[in-house]
């Protein structure tokens, strides 16, 4: 297949990286200089002590005819990138957001492409332009969103991409997505705020009970029928990835934009929708925002 990767950030480049494998891949970049870059060098991959090159292409604009294209940019960063992804016209787009505030764009679009949407569940740093260090090995759980027929052959292809990068498929995006949520919604600002580990709050009594409320909130918000399972399954992310410095947690120290909008932001509006109180997210949310501005 030809594969398009928008992103040239941790996610696009490991994306792009393990598609290598068995597909023609080109990563598009917002700047001319990694792509630049990308070109020359290869994607290196940093894993269990070892270094990996894969050979891709680069660009900074997308080309037409792709059979499948990720857009592995942050929420806040859609809509300067959805232009290119109207232009490419792919057969199939896969959107890897975190939260769910991309949703309402993407209930809005009328494409001729297949929308799908991905929950990655690696963890990946970028150290430069063309190197991803892989922190933490998953899965990406993927579900269609609005598609025209069964995906089967795109089905067959994911599944054999790389026996290190699997793809699981979901019958439900709205279960998937609102899954993963309450999962960046219980870790991400918490860690940001504390400056932390993920580990570090089921840890600390204190820090472990914070979450719990704020978890509460999000799991009656998006009415998680479930919950213990869901509460679970937070607690198992934090013990898996416990290493790990969440996405929100390396925003803020990097002074870049975090995706507080699509993770609280997208909570605290259902919640006003629905006549909830939210308490503990909105103080997380007040929070970060803060610490953006700072």
């Amino acid at each position: 297949m030809r594969i398009g990767v928008i992103g040239g950030g941790s996610v696009g480049l490991l994306f792009a990286y393990y598609f290598s494998f068995r597909h023609q891949v080109t990563v598009i970049t917002r700047r001319k200089e990694q792509a630049e870059a990308i070109r020359r060098n290869g994607i290196r991959l940093l894993t269990d002590g070892e270094e990996h090159i894969a050979k891709t292409e680069a660009e900074v604009k997308p080309d037409a005819g792709y059979d499948l294209l990720f857009v592995a940019v942050k929420e806040h960063q859609l809509g300067a990138v959805l232009p290119d992804v109207e232009r490419a016209a792919p057969r199939n787009v896969m959107f890897l957001q975190n939260g769910m505030g991309h949703i309402p764009v993407l209930e809005r679009r009328d494409a001729g492409s297949d929308i799908y949407v991905g929950s990655v569940e690696h963890g990946a740093v970028r150290e430069d332009d063309c190197t991803v260090r892989h922190t933490g090995k998953g899965a990406v759980k993927w579900a269609a969103f609005k598609t025209a027929s069964p995906p089967d052959q795109l089905e067959k292809e994911l599944a054999s991409v790389h026996t290190a990068f699997p793809f699981i498929w979901r019958e439900d995006w709205h279960d998937m997505l609102a899954g993963k949520l309450i999962v960046n919604a219980c870790v991400n600002p918490m860690t940001a705020l504390l400056r932390v580990e993920n580990g570090k709050l089921i840890e600390q009594p204190a820090y472990l009970s914070f979450m719990r409320l704020v978890f509460e909130e999000a799991s009656r918000i998006l009415a998680i029928e479930d919950r213990q399972a869901s509460w679970e399954n937070v607690l198992s992310v934090c013990r898996q990835t416990k290493r790990n410095t969440s996405s929100m947690l390396a925003d803020v120290l990097a002074g870049r934009k975090t995706e507080a909008d699509a993770i609280m932001g997208y909570l605290l509006k259902r919640a006003e929708e629905s006549g909830e109180r939210a308490p503990h997210l909105a103080f997380l949310y007040d929070s970060i925002k803060a610490l953006e501005k700072e």
